[in-house]
């Protein structure tokens, strides 16, 4: 035992005691720290029972919190999910300190302590206390010390009835007042509010309950409604629930506990007799007054029972309307004793049974059943340990352990809430299972399981809910099962295993060979990116993790920690893989990303040591690699793949691991891997290869010395197994191991063809180098003098020939078999784009003979590719087109599902399915690739015959493919993988405009269809469209017969409005169409610099040339807008404008600015006309290639835009007529009755807001204009809302006397019933046309249309 130090103990004899102190371990402290604001859920309040509802036996901790939920009324979800994303601060407030007084009706003897020899009070000793708990249900509990003052006769008991008549003698004048309101006559005798333990008197208490009465009785019916409003404005949710659930609580414990006044009751206090609650008769028309029960109306009958011996009682009922609410436990309703497993009554027959507890006895008796669920009622979701969502009324085993205590206890499986609950779990084994269960959930819902049925979607609830920071810390504990798991949550959260897929499946043959960097909508968005770079230092973990859940990992150094486990703890294959896809999703998420991983201490080495060695010895155990128990000195394709992407983000990064990390020299080791020679399994000496193969692929694209020097070291190894497909690979005898060989195969080419890209530059750079030439690299403008590679195009004269052969072989074996797999088309489209590639390239060489080059080309050509267009297996090629399209599809992108702070490329779609063009089935692997080759050779020899190319461009299953992509809605137009359709249509539309075709318009509204599908990185698309089918004579052909015929109603349709501001003739519908036909090359030259800048067409082209020493990346980031223009790419250029206008001008630019919005450039009214120009040709000529995409309302807020981009550009002659052309156009089939009035237009925050720009702008520059009069009449049609007219006829009514309008002109575009029914309802609406025509605002001779309009409302 401790003692305390003395007076005359020494220093050393202090610091002994304090070591014996701190050896004794943990002590409790005399003294405990609360932390205040430390956090609670809403019931912890409720955890603890009122003194006057105290148990009457001893409950388990289960029952005892679902009797504390029960006790709740109203719904309040204090579910884990809710509290993170709804949570409030909670400040903890120090209320004043009253001094607790002693009740006065209890007295106790004075204490007085008599000398004793042992110097200490004598022990006073309890007899005769056999019971502590009084046998009346619900009564309260006596203290030892209460029980020995009533068996001594020292404690004197008030009598109640006593006290209620004092408190009843003391207001004899208020119940004389009140006792004729029965509203206020059930608010009871006591309160139920206040309970005063502890700090009053019963006597103060109920003082204040009969001062609140007589205040109450002195008010009125409306004064206590008013003052009940006040008060319930005054109190939150929680406060209102809490006082409300007060009277509930009381009157339970009332009828339980106290004896009535009537009931007999013996001399202590119990109960011998015990009638039902009665309630006094009162008057129940008046049961409004009463606050409290103002929202429902009971009712009070009586009820005659034979047994009440004459007397009537009373009993309370509700209106159907009343939903009443259960507060009892389910446990408490009675079990009949042949349910429970043994009867209480023989429970004295068993060990330690003496005392019963029937909750215990009630948890071993079946389960209860769900309640049924109502129509199309939703609810929660529970999921089985491989997460899937169990049936709600699913019959599932208790041993499967899916039952549990809690809510729902008949329900098997486990909810989000429990199972978050469940990894804060201090027991290992419930920490692992909760972890494995939320990764299960977590794949399925990337995989579109959920998507159906769960609303809102799994992934974004799981987020809000704190699953990062829960996985982040689950990453630090020591157990290897629960940081497995965690890495496996982790992965399946951030990372897409079918995106992954997608996107290995996509190589080569995808354009130029491009990766996707994937980001979340703040990152996308280049201004919030920039505010986020600025603010990243002041903000938490937490708030960081609502923006950008991949930037938030690397902040949390969720890098360093997955680098210690691979490093130190060497964890499971499993895990190790998990790992790798973590850190290669962090690759993909940004550059900076990327430099961060790179940059990270140990990091690629440990990953080089242990999973990506020289030696192969561990592959010789012939053990497969997902079998090994450890994967430690095992090369890992995951790890080559998490190196690509990352040498795939730019070329400083792929520097590093060539120069740095030696990369080069293990991917020589995997690539000469003979499967033959190793016992290592060979679809993963295959697969190991293939990603090997990747890797030097795109180290070899940004042209580095190394991979250049490996190529020409290991040529020969090429060549010979180049030889080996040549003569042992054939693509009509597939199986399991044809298939990894073809996949090889194609990289191995593919690797080839980067080799061919960097040789075909060594003449250029060459003789630049001999010149003192510079050559222009990057974007900041410098020329350097480049040293030419090492690489020439000599070095590689013996592949052309050997690929052609290949390419010969497979090509006349797929025109005789039925069908091919995906991979062998991937083979064959390899070898297209390396010959596509050397055709191209070879012309530019100096090595270069035209007789020579045309010879091979028409052999190519003649013996090879018209072969297998003639095919029926290309005909069932092209006619699963439209099965396997993505534009055509209208599945919704599986980003829907995404959170906004966590991305995905959203392979499958939203319900599960992957996207068409993804499938294994597809054949865009050789359909892209060939129609490359195909538009190459064309365009180098334009002699070839044409035949067999038209045959197909006029087949009927090609227009069948056009006709259905020109009518479908765009759903995945954005998704990545949707630029692989968009250059084989663009493709098959240059070689049309070389070739001719029949189909010509259809071809041309293919075109304009594909305007808005063009992808970030493609911008060349643009210009080749525009050039060669959009504005080309010969596909719009159709309009100059059209515009020669006279007498075509078509073109003469409405009658040109005629503007006083504009001194030129206005433009008929005929001469609109003329005037296209005769400037479409114009159009082209304008669109072409209007829509593109220069140096995102460059950048575009050097991609898709594959000119090494330029390109400085192959990942195209992800930004906001993935595509390059709009639905309303016409009007591009003016949209832009209108943008630069809206922008606040720099001081030295500000007068600039003025002057250009006051008057336009002739540059500006070309660029301006053409627009008007090809929008019209497109609403009017081609309208089905907008319908489908576009909205009525969108065409005219982009029409609008003309007016406010500029003061007078809309007052040339041209744009005007235009402008009146569009709008008949967008007006059409009425389409004036279908303007959506909830849109909300850019740069505008509401509809009103744009509409009041316009009249302003109408007010200060529009001198009258009649078709700027005509857009704003647009919103007075009285489906529009009010607000619309009153802003114009209230307001800014000083615009209506430029309203020269007539009723004929309107009704041309609109009817003029649409401005006049329904009739005006508003009354200050028709005020103000009352006012309007009385002060001559508006006349019949000055503004004839408004008249009519404002003298029909205004009903005069």
């Amino acid at each position: 035992m401790l003692r305390r130090p003395r007076v005359n103990e020494t220093d050393d004899d202090l610091l002994c005691q304090q070591e014996e102190l701190m050896a004794r371990g943990a002590l409790q402290p005399s003294a405990k720290i609360v932390k205040l604001h430390k956090r609670k859920t809403e019931d912890s309040a409720s955890q603890k029972p009122p003194d006057d509802e105290a148990p009457t036996k001893c409950r388990s901790k289960f029952a005892q919190d679902r009797d504390a939920k029960k006790r709740k009324e109203g719904i309040v979800d204090n579910t884990v999910l809710m509290e993170a994303t709804s949570r409030k601060e909670k400040v903890a407030v120090l209320g004043n300190i009253i001094e607790r007084t002693v009740p006065a009706n209890i007295s106790l003897l004075e204490w007085k302590p008599s000398p004793t020899p042992t110097g200490f009070p004598k022990v006073h000793r309890l007899h005769n206390l056999t019971s502590t708990r009084s046998s009346v249900p619900g009564a309260e509990k006596k203290s030892l010390y209460m029980q020995h003052l009533e068996s001594e006769g020292l404690l004197t008991r008030t009598v109640n009835t006593g006290s209620s008549c004092a408190a009843s003698s003391e207001s004899p004048s208020f119940l004389s007042n009140t006792s004729q309101d029965p509203a206020v006559s059930a608010l009871g005798n006591h309160s139920f509010a206040i309970s005063g333990e502890g700090i009053l008197h019963k006597s103060d208490i109920e003082k204040i309950h009969q001062e609140s009465l007589a205040r109450i009785a002195s008010l009125s019916h409306e004064e206590r409604i008013k003052e009940q409003q006040e008060l319930l404005s005054q109190l939150s949710p929680e406060q209102i629930t809490f006082l409300r659930s007060l009277r509930t609580r009381r009157d339970k414990t009332k009828t339980v506990s106290t004896p009535r006044q009537d009931d007999t009751t013996t001399h202590d206090g119990m109960i011998t007799k015990s009638t039902s609650m009665e309630v006094e008769d009162s008057n129940s028309n008046d049961k409004d007054d009463l606050p409290h029960f103002s929202s429902f109306k009971p009712s009070i009958v009586p009820v005659h029972d034979e047994s009440s011996s004459g007397q009537d009682n009373y009993k309370v009922t509700f209106s159907d309307d009343v939903e009443m609410l259960n507060l009892h436990d389910d446990d408490d309703e009675p079990v009949p004793d042949s349910q429970l497993p043994i009867p209480p009554s023989q429970a004295h027959k068993w060990l330690h049974m003496d005392k019963v507890e029937m909750e215990k006895l009630k948890y071993f008796t079946d389960l209860p059943k769900p309640k049924p669920l109502k129509n199309n009622e939703g609810f929660i979701a529970r999921f089985n340990f491989k997460g899937d969502i169990l049936p709600y009324d699913a019959d599932i085993s208790h041993l499967e352990g899916l039952h549990k205590h809690g809510k729902e206890p008949g329900r098997a499986g486990y909810s989000m809430d429990e199972l978050f609950i469940l990894i804060r779990s201090k027991v290992l084994a419930q920490r692992q299972l909760g972890l494995r269960t939320l990764g299960n959930i977590l794949r399925n819902a990337k995989e579109g399981f959920y998507d159906t049925c769960v609303n809102p979607p799994i992934m974004q609830l799981v987020v809000e809910a704190g699953a990062v920071l829960l996985l982040r810390f689950a990453l630090d504990d020591s157990s290897h099962l629960v940081f497995g798991e965690a890495v496996r949550g982790l992965y399946y959260l951030i990372a897409s295993e079918p995106d992954e897929q997608c996107l290995v499946m996509a190589q080569p043959w995808v354009p130029a060979g491009l990766e996707p960097g994937i980001a979340s909508n703040i990152h996308a968005s280049e201004k919030a990116r920039q505010e986020l770079d600025q603010e990243e230092a002041e903000l938490k973990d937490f708030e960081i993790i609502k923006l950008d859940v991949i930037r938030a990992l690397v902040r949390m150094d969720t890098h360093i920690r997955l680098r210690y486990i691979l490093e130190s703890l060497q964890p499971s294959p499993e895990t190790v893989i998990n790992i790798l896809g973590i850190l290669t999703r962090m690759v993909r998420h940004s550059l900076t990303a990327a430099w961060t991983l790179a940059q990270t201490p140990h990091l690629i080495s440990v990953i080089l040591d242990h999973f990506l060695p020289h030696n192969l010895s561990p592959l010789l155990t012939g053990q497969s690699v997902a079998s090994m128990s450890s994967v430690y000195g095992v090369p890992l394709r995951e790890a080559l793949h998490l190196l690509k992407i990352m040498a795939a983000k730019g070329r400083q990064l792929a520097a590093i691991l060539v120069n740095t990390h030696d990369v080069v020299s293990r991917i020589l080791v995997y690539v000469s891997l003979e499967p033959s020679e190793i016992s290592i399994p060979l679809k993963e000496a295959l697969a190991l290869s293939q990603e090997a193969y990747s890797l030097w692929g795109v180290l070899l694209t940004y042209g580095l010395s190394k991979p250049q020097e490996a190529f020409i070291s290991f040529y020969p190894m090429l060549v010979r197994k180049l030889v080996f497909y040549r003569d042992k690979v054939s693509v009509s005898d597939y199986n399991d191991t044809n298939k990894f060989n073809y996949d090889v195969g194609a990289h191995m080419i593919a690797v080839m063809m980067r080799a061919l890209n960097i040789a075909a530059t060594h003449s250029l750079l060459k003789n630049k180098m001999m010149l003192n030439q510079g050559t222009t690299i990057g974007a900041d403008g410098k020329a350097e003098v480049l040293v030419p590679p090492e690489l020439t195009w000599n070095d590689l004269q013996d592949l052309p020939q050997l690929v052609e052969t290949c390419l010969t072989k497979w090509l006349t074996e797929l025109a005789r078999i039925s069908e091919s797999t995906f991979s062998a088309l991937r083979l064959i489209g390899s070898c297209c784009d390396f010959l596509e590639a050397y055709y191209v390239k070879w012309k530019d060489q100096t090595s270069y003979s035209g007789e020579v080059f045309n010879t091979r080309i028409k052999h190519l050509y003649n013996i090879i590719i018209s072969t297998v267009l003639n095919s029926s297996m290309f005909r069932n090629l092209i006619s699963v087109l439209p099965s396997h399209s993505s534009l055509i599809s209208d599945l919704v992108p599986g980003t829907e599902r995404d959170p906004n702070n966590l991305g995905s490329l959203g392979c499958v779609t939203f319900g599960g399915k992957v996207i068409p063009l993804g499938l294994s089935s597809s054949p865009f692997p050789l359909l892209l690739p060939l129609s490359n080759l195909l538009l190459s050779l064309h365009t180098l020899h334009p002699a070839l015959d044409s035949q067999s190319v038209c045959a197909v461009l006029d087949s009927d299953e090609i227009a069948t493919y056009l006709e259905k992509l020109c009518q479908s809605s765009q759903q995945l137009s954005s998704q990545w993988l949707t630029r692989i359709e968009t250059h084989f249509i663009c493709n098959i539309l240059q070689v049309a405009a070389l070739k001719g075709c029949r189909r010509r318009k259809l071809y041309h509204e293919t075109a304009l269809f594909m305007m808005p599908c063009i992808h970030k990185g493609d911008e060349h698309l643009i210009k080749t469209l525009l050039t060669c089918i959009i504005c080309a004579p010969e596909f719009t052909s159709d309009l100059a017969e059209m515009s020669t015929c006279v007498r075509d109603l078509a073109l003469q349709d409405y009658e040109p409005l005629k503007s006083p501001a504009i001194a030129q003739p206005v433009l008929s519908p005929l001469q609109l169409t003329n005037s296209i036909c005769h400037s479409i090359k114009s159009i082209e030259s304008e669109l072409v610099n209007s829509l593109v800048s220069r140096r995102e067409y460059d950048a575009s082209l050097v991609l898709k040339n594959g000119i090494p020493f330029i390109i400085n990346s192959i990942t195209i980031s992800q930004i906001e807008f993935p595509l390059v223009l709009d639905q309303y790419w016409p009007l591009y250029p003016i949209k832009c404008v209108f943008k630069i206008s809206q922008q606040p001008p720099q001081p030295q630019d500000k007068t600039k600015q003025e002057q250009l919005r006051d008057q336009s450039s002739p540059e500006d009214i070309l660029t301006v006309t053409r627009c008007l120009q090809l929008t019209y040709l497109t609403l009017k000529h081609r309208r089905n290639t907008t319908i489908h995409t576009t909205t009525l309302t969108g065409w005219m807020y982009h029409l609008s835009l003309v007016f406010l981009a500029a003061n007078d550009i809309f007052l040339d002659a041209n744009i005007n007529s235009y402008l009146q052309g569009c709008l008949v156009e967008v007006f059409r089939n009425g389409g004036y009755a279908n303007l959506d009035t909830n849109s909300k237009f850019e740069g505008y925050s509401a509809l009103i807001d744009w509409y009041r720009n316009m009249v302003e702008q109408f007010m200060s520059v529009s001198y009258g204009d009649s078709t700027f009069a005509l857009f704003l009449t647009i919103p007075l049609q009285q489906y529009w809302p009010v607000d619309f007219r009153k802003l114009l006829w209230g307001d800014n009514n000083v615009a209506l006397q430029f309203f020269r309008l007539t009723t004929e002109q309107v009704d041309q575009f609109i009817p003029v019933q649409q401005f006049l029914e329904p009739a005006e309802q508003d009354e200050g609406m028709i005020i103000k046309y009352r006012s309007a025509l009385g002060c001559h605002e508006v006349t019949v001779k000055r503004n004839p249309f408004l008249y009519k309009v404002a003298a029909h409302h205004a009903h005069i």
